[in-house]
């Protein structure tokens, strides 16, 4: 079965890689494909004793295949997407891992239900300019000092409502196991998540809004969270702000603040950008703050196609472990406490 979706996928790639951008329409908008490959080669330092074997590493970053229609129902439209990460440098991956799902639209907005980005990770994705790179965002936000990156989901068993027009995208969420504990028998509803965000954007000024309460996270326990940002853009150039606060009744380490800083600029077919962030310390818990930046220009080799360089080092407290690649970048890049990691990575990135 596998193999004879491939035979049929292979050529229509192809025949999109040497097209126009956008989704393939194979059925007019009942069924689309698109895609995207990007991959790195990059040399890392993990700043572990006694680790030797730090060096080049090939990385996949998300690369992912996906299938997604609409069809008529009424006053309303049946909609679909079937998305997977496909691992072009393993050769590993699986069906529909990321963000798959069925529902409803109308005018009413749109209903789903399936796995999915959480609000809350989707607002920090729209902030963040180095996405799936050595910079992304996720070394931090979302991250405590310990445990790393838990807090930029994709929930499963969840049920999501979106509304969006020129000016606003509404979502809310409700997940039940959303790390999908329970797989194959009744969803444990002891353990849930419940998200929602609202982003605005008027002329030049994008600014967002998003909450998160998990019961029961597997790593974070009882948790919630708040992350709150602003952006703006003109025709060359773009600065934002994040900050975000996590909370939790069972895990001190996810009781911290962090905030950001990023700037993209233009540059001729291409742009330089850079991203400050910073974690505070835990409450109660010294020396657990941490700082990232993050370096890179971006050259556009036409309106689908972009090669990159970029920079990413992590200085962490004493009693910090704050990762220097943590999520979206396919090899990360961890370290011990009070490690100073840092990566610097090429990269070629294609949609479709």
């Amino acid at each position: 079965m596998n193999n004879n979706i491939f035979r049929f996928v292979i050529p229509v790639v192809f025949l999109a890689a040497i097209s126009s951008a956008g989704a393939v329409e194979v059925v007019d908008k009942k069924l689309e494909i698109y895609g995207k490959v990007h991959m790195s080669i990059d040399y890392s330092d993990r700043d572990v004793d006694g680790v030797t074997n730090d060096g080049m590493s090939i990385s996949n970053n998300s690369s992912r295949l996906g299938f997604k229609g609409e069809l008529p129902a009424g006053k309303m439209k049946l909609i679909y997407q079937y998305e997977q990460g496909v691992e072009l440098d393993s050769g590993n991956g699986g069906l529909a891992t990321r963000n798959s799902y069925a529902g409803l639209k109308g005018g009413f907005g749109q209903l789903i239900a399936g796995h999915h980005d959480t609000p809350f990770k989707k607002l920090g994705s729209t902030w963040g300019i180095f996405s799936d790179t050595v910079g992304d965002r996720r070394t931090i936000l979302g991250a405590s000092y310990s445990d790393g990156n838990q807090l930029n989901e994709r929930a499963k068993n969840a049920v999501m409502y979106s509304f969006k027009n020129k000016k606003l995208l509404i979502q809310a969420m409700h997940a039940v196991d959303g790390e999908d504990t329970n797989a194959g028998e009744v969803d444990d509803n002891d353990i849930t998540m419940s998200g929602m965000a609202i982003h605005y954007t008027k002329g030049k000024i994008w600014a967002g809004l998003a909450t998160e309460v998990w019961k029961g996270h597997s790593k974070a326990g009882d948790v919630s969270a708040i992350r709150a940002a602003i952006s703006y853009k003109s025709a060359s150039a773009k600065v934002g702000l994040i900050f975000e606060t996590i909370d939790s009744d069972t895990d001190a380490q996810w009781k911290r603040s962090a905030f950001g800083i990023n700037v993209l600029m233009g540059m001729g077919e291409g742009d330089f950008r850079a991203h400050l962030l910073m974690a505070g310390d835990a409450d109660g818990t010294s020396d657990t703050g941490a700082r990232n930046i993050s370096l890179g220009y971006f050259h556009n080799l036409d309106k689908t196609k972009k090669v990159y360089l970029a920079y990413s080092a992590t200085s962490n407290d004493s009693n910090a472990s704050f990762q220097g690649v943590d999520g979206g970048h396919g090899d990360e890049v961890k370290t011990e406490a009070g490690g100073s990691p840092s990566s610097i990575s090429a990269g070629l990135e294609f949609k479709f």
